[in-house]
């Protein structure tokens, strides 16, 4: 609670004018229903000057403007108005005196655990503030997180599906807001909410939000998984793709990616308070399970789709394992294979799949790597041409990834130059036209970045043609 209050004695600053003005709309909400328009403009102006004011001048007024806020939320404010409310009260205890968090989180609690079916949009304003307070300040209500979690599974029961996104979005702020630091209770309650009752529901918008709780548990370090509840939260993803609403699959496929990120770094994993005897073990054999298995095996209607989500997935992982787990750009180069792997079934040429492993070893691998890594990638997949094994799509995803590393790097590394000739100029008579076609294009791009190397390469282009049109002149020839 803030330590001053407003006198009668002083002046009134912009702040302390838009308080009164939004104190004077809640006095009139009896009588008329605050105009939401005008409770937009106000609440926008008033996080601003909350931005400007000195931390004196809140501090006159924190109290009041607390109150009001409080009052607009529970009269069941709309949702841009409800989002402007939650950010200016989070706003104004972050910036004037922060003890009221707690006395704010408390009532708030207190009337979301009271609150009535028959008053949606009131519990959602309640929700949506209390979420918003867990963002700003979870390391400082860890305590609460068992109680919210209590919360959100009563407001799951809501027939109104904003009701129950607003839930899950609030559990998923609380997720982020106290990290690792809550009671391992709360973390098994949770996830026992979002697997039993957030993933399954009715409602897209809820599936979403109870993905993105997913996402939040592991970017936490999944505090009170274990090996099992990452596989099964996996597993419950890779169906979660085969949604008929591309919002979701785009969302599971994140969370995918990330629970897996996860399981592939037991030294990020988190030990809760109260949980002994924990162990952090790696996921083994995770990425073939729920990655690789999946698309090789991928059939029926929704095939397509299904691939797009794992390649999305393959992509949040490879970013999560790069960017939040900082492993060097090195180790990605051994995902290489794996990924290309998934093509070894491809046997007709499957132009979708090719698109995808495309995507995967461009945005998930290329792109993340640094121009040293970039020119040392050129050999392996060389290699990959060289392999008898290879079949003819991953012939193409190794030259058209080379076609776009040559570009990148702008140069033709010397350790490349010495296996150009087994690789892809070999490639140019391979017994498949498409592969036929990609040597051709890499081909181009490699005198386009650096036109000296393939000096030998035009008489030997020439000489070979010259032998086809012989053959060709050959056979119109041969007797009958």
């Amino acid at each position: 609670m803030a330590k001053k209050f407003v006198r009668d004695d002083v002046p009134l600053s912009r702040f302390g004018v838009l308080v009164a003005q939004l104190e004077s709309i809640v006095a009139s909400a009896a009588h008329k229903s605050p105009d939401p328009l005008l409770c937009f403009d106000l609440l926008s102006d008033l996080i601003s000057a909350i931005d400007e004011e000195s931390k004196e001048c809140i501090l006159l007024w924190q109290r009041k403007c607390e109150d009001a806020l409080y009052s607009l939320l529970v009269l069941g404010a709309r949702k841009p108005v409800r989002h402007l409310a939650s950010v200016a009260m989070a706003r104004i205890i972050q910036k004037g005196d922060s003890i009221s968090i707690y006395s704010r989180a408390s009532s708030l609690q207190g009337f979301l655990s009271d609150g009535k079916k028959s008053e949606p949009q009131r519990i959602a304003g309640a929700a949506e503030c209390l979420g918003e307070l867990y963002r700003y300040f979870g390391r400082r209500i860890t305590s609460g997180l068992l109680e919210t979690t209590t919360i959100v599974t009563k407001l799951l029961k809501f027939n109104e599906g904003f009701v129950r996104e607003e839930a899950l979005q609030m559990l998923q702020n609380a997720l982020e807001g106290c990290g690792g630091a809550a009671a391992a209770s709360a973390y098994t309650d949770a996830f026992r909410i979002i697997m039993r009752i957030g993933i399954v529901d009715k409602s897209s918008i809820v599936r979403v939000a109870a993905a993105r709780c997913l996402k939040a548990f592991a970017n936490i370090g999944g505090p009170g998984l274990g090996v099992g509840e990452l596989d099964n939260a996996s597993s419950s993803c890779v169906k979660a793709l085969e949604d008929p609403i591309s919002s979701v699959r785009d969302a599971f496929a994140e969370a995918l990616g990330a629970l897996l990120g996860l399981g592939m770094n037991p030294d990020a994993q988190v030990q809760p308070r109260g949980k002994s005897h924990f162990t952090p073990k790696k996921l083994d054999g995770g990425l073939e399970r729920h990655l690789t298995l999946p698309f090789v095996k991928a059939s029926g209607p929704r095939v397509k789709v299904l691939r797009v989500g794992l390649t999305l997935s393959w992509v949040s992982f490879l970013q999560a394992i790069r960017l939040k787990y900082l492993q060097p750009d090195t180790e990605l180069e051994k995902y290489i294979f794996q990924v290309m792997d998934m093509l070894r079934a491809d046997s007709l040429f499957d132009a979708q799949a090719l698109a995808c492993i495309l995507y995967i070893l461009r945005v998930g691998i290329t792109d993340q790597m640094s121009e040293p890594t970039q020119r040392g990638l050129l050999v392996p997949l060389g290699k990959q041409l060289q392999s008898p094994d290879a079949t003819p799509s991953m012939r193409v995803a190794a030259l058209r990834t080379m076609s776009y590393a040559l570009k990148t790097l702008g140069e033709v590394p010397a350790e490349f130059k010495e296996v150009l000739d087994n690789t892809v100029v070999a490639a140019v008579s391979h017994h498949a036209p498409l592969v036929r076609i990609e040597a051709a294009l890499t081909l181009r791009a490699l005198a386009e970045v650096d036109p000296t190397c393939i000096g030998g390469l035009i008489s030997y282009a020439i000489t070979m043609l010259g032998a086809v049109r012989e053959n060709i002149s050959f056979e119109k020839v041969k007797p009958r």
